[in-house]
């Protein structure tokens, strides 16, 4: 179980972050909520505290949540591009 987010910071740095398995779990001790839910209540605080979690497990902050809140612009779930390959070829037209 993975999810990656893309974290832009208010000085325009933008990192990729991967929120993994023992994030999940932290998540759930600390927020006392499911991640089964988050189809269905997804919050933002939930991105940015896992985004955040992931950062701190990472060693790439030493911020409280609150003070790292503080440095960030946006916290959104990142795209991987993939190039979709169709499994038929059209049919010929004309």
């Amino acid at each position: 179980m993975k999810i990656n987010l893309e974290v832009k910071t208010l000085d325009g740095v933008t990192s990729k972050v991967t929120a993994q398995f023992s994030d999940f779990i932290a998540f759930e001790s600390e927020k006392s909520r499911s991640v089964a839910n988050f189809q269905t209540e997804l919050k933002l605080t939930d991105l940015a505290w896992l985004a955040w979690h992931s950062q701190k497990r990472t060693h790439t902050t030493q911020l409280k949540f609150e003070e790292w809140c503080d440095t960030v612009e946006s916290v959104e779930v990142g795209t991987e591009s993939a190039v979709i390959v169709p499994l038929e070829n059209p049919q010929p037209t004309g």
